[in-house]
């Protein structure tokens, strides 16, 4: 995630403050984490976390809202190109590399007590890939769509959840691969 704004001193505070964020975050639910122990862990002061931000909660929002921004730029991309299968396969990449690559931020998102962020990254995607249905298989029905993308992003959730607890995994793409293999395959009971 790029930490914009500011001189270096700030980029590097909110740096500090993001990093032991998500730290507490593995460790505990966002309700639990006060501001006192967030600052301590990160080496600042109360002031300063004041300054950037309203409360741990204010925090959160906006490292959920930067990443969904990040995230809808690489499906917006990826989906620029579409030629069949092959489009599956390339969305399925940058996505899935965009998450891994994003790991403690994904976590976040995924979170079980954070079903508001899940949520939104799930219907920033089903807006966005809306358009590429529509597009592919205008002779679906809406509902048909829209049950399609609910199934595929459900199971694609799912498998990246338990992909993330693994301690050994296979390379990014290898999944990518296989998530878009289940996609395309479900993808001709649309035709």
């Amino acid at each position: 995630m790029n930490i914009e704004g500011g001189d270096l001193r700030v980029r590097m505070t909110r740096t500090m403050l993001i990093e032991a964020f998500l730290q507490l975050r593995k460790e505990k639910e966002l309700r639990r984490i006060t501001v006192s122990e967030l600052c301590a862990k990160a080496g600042v002061g109360r002031g300063t976390f004041y300054a950037h931000y309203k409360d741990v909660y204010d925090l959160n929002e906006k490292l959920e809202g930067q990443f969904l921004e990040e995230f809808a730029a690489a499906l917006r991309g990826a989906l620029e190109h579409r030629e069949n299968a092959v489009s599956a396969r390339r969305v399925c990449r940058t996505v899935f590399s965009l998450l891994e690559k994003n790991e403690p931020l994904c976590q976040l998102l995924l979170a079980s007590d954070n079903t508001g962020g899940a949520m939104r990254f799930v219907e920033m995607g089903g807006q966005l890939c809306a358009e590429y249905y529509k597009e592919f298989f205008g002779g679906a029905a809406p509902a048909r769509l829209h049950d399609f993308y609910r199934f595929v992003s459900s199971g694609c959730i799912a498998c990246l959840k338990a992909r993330l607890r693994q301690e050994n995994r296979p390379p990014v793409e290898e999944f990518a691969d296989e998530m878009s293999e289940f996609i395309v395959r479900g993808m001709r009971s649309l035709l």
